[in-house]
């Protein structure tokens, strides 16, 4: 298993919200943000997580989702 594997197998067992944060820092950060494979698959296991969350994680990642966008809102 390469290095890249191994870092989106252990991204795939965080919670939502978790891999919703992540995604957005490695977005924001200058150095990981040149790195578009690593990103790509990120967003890749984050949809295929979000496809099969429960309607309460799905609940959870939504209110994640609107304070993450809030908060980058007000850095604007």
């Amino acid at each position: 298993m390469s290095n890249l594997e191994k870092r989106l197998a252990a991204f795939r067992q965080l919670p939502l919200r978790a891999q919703l944060a992540l995604i957005a820092s490695t977005r924001s950060n200058p150095v990981l943000a040149q790195n578009t494979e690593y990103i790509e698959g990120l967003e890749r296991v984050h949809a295929e997580c979000l496809l099969s969350s429960t309607p309460e994680q799905k609940a959870a990642y939504e209110e994640a989702r609107a304070n993450l966008n809030g908060s980058i809102d007000k850095l604007s």
